[in-house]
């Protein structure tokens, strides 16, 4: 990360430079709005490589699973692309399916894409939230059985602490001002550097290094 004047930062993913809006009010709003673009970019750069509809006819039942499954939530297949020559393919999904098994629930706002290999019949669950970047979840079969029946919903521990695991009130919920996350009151604390801000443990890291005079 760079930081320019007047409240401006850049951010560097996988080698791609992106800047955020200039004349920001501080440092960390700047820094939050290079990453949004970065994310945005990402998500809906269609340049790397192609779309297409379907997967092949003789993998049909694959598709079909992975589109039950998101539809469980109100979810949807966006795109379809190819990803190599080995006939990996990603599936991105838009809508509310946004369940994440790095944090166990649905995302609040950052999608989910899946990699699916039709030929081994496997799939693993990738993020686009930048807290989840490096995660991918355990890879899965397929089997001809899932395909002929709806798959299960994922289990929504939107009731648990992501961080903590234990289990929370309704009235002990707080949500993390920097990402969004919902945790419990006991992992989450104010901010001495933003005003009346609120965040968890991990975001708290990237506030003082957004924050640091130095």
């Amino acid at each position: 990360m760079r930081h320019f004047s007047n409240s401006q930062t850049e951010v560097k993913v996988n080698g791609q430079r992106f800047t955020g809006e200039d004349l920001c009010p501080s440092k960390i709003e700047a820094h939050q709005s290079a990453v949004r673009k970065a994310c945005l970019t990402l998500i809906t750069d269609d340049i790397d490589y192609s779309s297409i509809e379907h997967l092949p006819s003789k993998y049909a039942d694959i598709e079909q699973f992975i589109n039950q499954m998101v539809r469980s939530a109100d979810g949807r297949i966006r795109k379809i692309r190819p990803v190599n020559k080995y006939g990996t393919y990603r599936f991105e999904i838009a809508g509310s399916y946004r369940y994440c098994e790095n944090i166990h629930r649905h995302h609040s706002k950052n999608k989910i894409f899946f990699i699916v290999d039709p030929i081994k019949r496997t799939f693993f669950q990738k993020c686009y939230d930048p807290n989840c970047q490096h995660f991918r979840s355990q890879s899965r079969r397929i089997t001809k059985e899932q395909t002929t029946a709806a798959p299960p919903i994922p289990e929504n521990s939107v009731d648990r602490c992501p961080n903590c695991q234990k289990q929370m009130a309704h009235n002990r919920k707080t949500e993390c001002k920097r990402c969004a996350e919902i945790f419990c009151s006991h992992c989450l604390s104010d901010c001495t550097l933003c005003a009346d801000a609120t965040h968890c443990s991990r975001c708290k890291c990237l506030c003082w290094e957004a924050c640091d005079p130095s």
